[in-house]
């Protein structure tokens, strides 16, 4: 048993401070089993389902959740951090001074003289300092070298057609990329119907439309991962609701019922106008 008193504090610092001490003793030797087994890999995955979490109560806008799965989402951070201090991979104020460097340094147009108007510009600015002053440059080989290999496959589509755009090769207007989604959409049907169908030839046909889908929503300015994450929370409240009603209503949700449960379905779809 460890003896330890909570404190309510009233200043940043005690509280992050607070924090971390609790994640200290919970793995320690004294501490929780759970904590201790728990890795660097286990705890980032933890750290993207906090984040989501945190993301579902923004886009409900209730602002209790989101304090709630912010202080998640930093706990899992203090997590990280303790680890690598366990492991004296390398100190931790070292790591916090030198993202705190970056800042300054990728911001020159805040802290010293250089000159960006808007946020075409910062990200250009930015990117110029990565490679001429980080060294930060893609390998000579592999032009997406810098591009993290653990990406899930949409954020990764996302960031190859960024990467893309900085060299100029893009579309030039949104048309253009409205055209290719209705092209590949083409093909993919094509693929399909084909006499001599291939399953292998109409998934890369389906992977072609999804990249082409992902990179209208970067022309229209939306996160292709937060868009889908908002349709899957909404298909799940929708159908959530029609299987409600169809249990009050005595409807087997099956496909010998579809007939009822379409009509079900479009009014729930009515009832959120």
């Amino acid at each position: 048993m460890i003896d330890y008193t909570y404190i309510q504090t009233q200043t940043l610092d005690e509280a992050l401070m607070q924090l971390f001490s609790l994640v200290t003793l919970l793995r320690s030797e004294d501490g929780c089993p759970w904590d201790r087994e728990q890795d660097n890999k286990s705890i980032a995955t933890s750290l993207l389902d906090e984040t989501y979490e945190y993301l579902d109560a923004v886009l409900s806008n209730n602002k209790e959740e989101q304090k709630e799965e912010i202080g998640d989402v930093a706990l899992n951070v203090m997590m990280l951090l303790e680890m690598h201090q366990e492991h004296e991979d390398f100190s931790i104020v070292d790591a916090i001074n030198d993202v705190c460097k970056k800042l300054i340094r990728r911001h020159p147009h805040v802290f010293s003289t250089a000159k960006a108007e808007d946020s075409t510009q910062v990200l250009d600015l930015w990117n110029k300092i990565k490679v001429e002053v980080e060294g930060k440059s893609a390998t000579e080989d592999d032009f997406f070298s810098r591009v993290p290999t653990s990406l899930p496959p949409m954020e990764m589509a996302n960031e190859i057609q960024k990467k893309i755009r900085k060299v100029g090769f893009d579309w030039p207007d949104k048309q253009g990329v409205i055209d290719k989604v209705c092209e590949e959409l083409d093909e993919v049907i094509e693929a399909d119907t084909a006499i001599d169908r291939d399953q292998d030839e109409v998934e890369m046909e389906v992977g072609d439309l999804l990249f082409a889908v992902v990179n209208l929503a970067r022309y229209l300015k939306v996160s292709p991962s937060v868009a889908l994450h908002r349709s899957n929370m909404k298909m799940k409240r929708r159908f959530n609701a029609l299987s409600t009603l169809c249990k009050e209503r005595g409807i087997t949700l099956d496909s010998a019922h579809l007939e009822e449960m379409d009509a079900i379905w479009d009014e729930v779809k009515e009832g959120e106008k």
